[in-house]
């Protein structure tokens, strides 16, 4: 089983994504919010890149039927009913809703690997349970980090070494089979985990503390609180 990691969305062929199990990472936020949603009791998640087709979909389904969320460099988008923090997802606001989410980086990445054969969705909160479900296909796996603004992040790529981390306990990676990206972001994961390395002093990670999400940060980077696994397929995320 190959394990491979994109520090940034947008980089992959549609070669790269045939036979492949591949998990989707914006650890801040996106992909802990679209979980915490399907936790919350949505129905779906449908994720779009730009606001005003979140804006337009919501429009068509019905106002009673859907519940718009997202943001725009952390901050919710006007007009818009939740903006990206984890905990508002797991609320009655999203109970037998369809969740439509517009993001900066999340549901761009999530996109742009709509032609793979499975697209797992991936944050620290189910890191088990996803590497679980990536390792039992069988597939080789590819772990597509959304990044900030076009550049790595290292809260994402230390999420994909997590995840890594616990595909071990599933399957068997022989030496080879984890590319060079892997293994910095297994490294990194390692170093975290050890309290050798200070995710706070990352750009992404203490520009969302510097806007007031301190809690949000701390929920994204507490390990294994959800066994939940959502896929994306078809353009809708439902639970696995």
């Amino acid at each position: 089983m190959k394990i491979d990691v994109l520090p940034v969305f947008g980089k992959q062929t549609d070669y790269q994504l045939k036979d492949t199990t591949v998990i989707v990472v914006d650890v801040l936020r996106a992909t802990t919010s679209i979980i915490s949603a399907i936790n919350g009791g949505a129905i779906k998640v449908v994720p779009t890149i730009d606001p005003g087709d979140a804006v337009a979909l919501a429009s068509r389904l019905g106002a009673r039927e859907c519940v718009l969320g997202g943001e725009r460099g952390g901050i919710k988008i006007n007009g818009f009913d939740l903006g990206n923090s984890p905990k508002e997802y797991l609320t009655r606001t999203v109970k037998n809703k369809t969740v439509i989410v517009s993001t900066t980086n999340g549901t761009g990445a999530l996109h742009s690997v709509k032609s793979a054969d499975k697209i797992l969705i991936g944050a620290m909160i189910n890191r088990t349970a996803v590497a679980k479900a990536a390792a039992c296909d069988g597939n080789d796996i590819l772990i597509v980090c959304a990044g900030t603004d076009g550049q790595p992040s290292a809260d994402d790529l230390l999420t994909a070494g997590a995840i890594i981390d616990a595909v071990r306990i599933y399957a068997d990676v022989r030496e080879g089979e984890l590319s060079d990206m892997g293994i910095i972001c297994e490294t990194l994961y390692k170093d975290w985990n050890a309290e050798s390395f200070d995710i706070s002093k990352t750009f992404h990670y203490s520009r969302l503390v510097g806007l007031g999400f301190d809690e949000d940060v701390k929920f994204c980077f507490t390990p294994d609180t959800t066994d939940t696994v959502p896929c994306y397929k078809d353009g809708v995320i439902v639970k696995l």
